[in-house]
């Protein structure tokens, strides 16, 4: 992963819980590399090491950790690097959600090594359905976190956001998420 995504995890520890939990984290980690460089691609492993170290730490479920920091992701880190890509990708929430599958269309021209997840995204209904596909094994929860990002980023209100199927525990090949719009 691109070292943007490792830094971004230092920021939300050293912002939420001090610079002092954050030195915790990275000798928990038993990473070797104690500033990340954004545009340099590090090996995954040190990704899944630090979220690792960060739920140990904080005593606290890696799901939980995950969704903290997708949600961060969005609100602080692409909102404020990147919004101009955020604001093209559209004027309301449904409409970002309906052009999410061409998102990273954009982000490859900044990230050009990214190996980034693909989404389909279809409405069913009064509802929508979010195909989640990454390489990536075990970052559903970080998606999760990112949906609710996206809400909060469009200061939406009502909506619910479901899990309906994980690939891990499914024969399907993406986690699923259904988006409901509360009445």
């Amino acid at each position: 992963m691109y070292g943007i995504i490792n830094q971004s995890i230092q920021d939300l520890v050293v912002k939420e819980f001090g610079e002092e939990t954050w030195l915790k984290i990275i000798a928990k980690s038993r990473i070797d590399v104690h500033e990340f460089q954004n545009h340099q691609v590090y090996d995954d492993a040190y990704t899944y090491r630090l979220a690792g170290a960060v739920s140990e730490v904080l005593q606290t479920d890696l799901n939980t950790v995950l969704k903290m920091f997708g949600e961060f992701w969005i609100l602080e880190i692409s909102m404020k690097k990147y919004p101009s890509m955020m604001a093209s990708g559209g004027l309301s929430f449904k409409e970002f959600m309906l052009n999410l599958p061409n998102f990273h269309n954009r982000v490859y021209l900044t990230y050009p090594e990214l190996i980034a997840p693909e989404f389909k995204v279809r409405m069913d209904g009064d509802s929508m359905l979010v195909e989640y596909h990454s390489q990536r094994p075990g970052l559903t929860a970080m998606m999760e976190g990112m949906l609710h990002g996206i809400v909060k980023m469009f200061k939406e209100q009502g909506i619910l956001i479901v899990l309906e199927a994980e690939k891990i525990s499914s024969d399907l090949d993406h986690d699923l998420f259904r988006i409901i719009w509360e009445k």
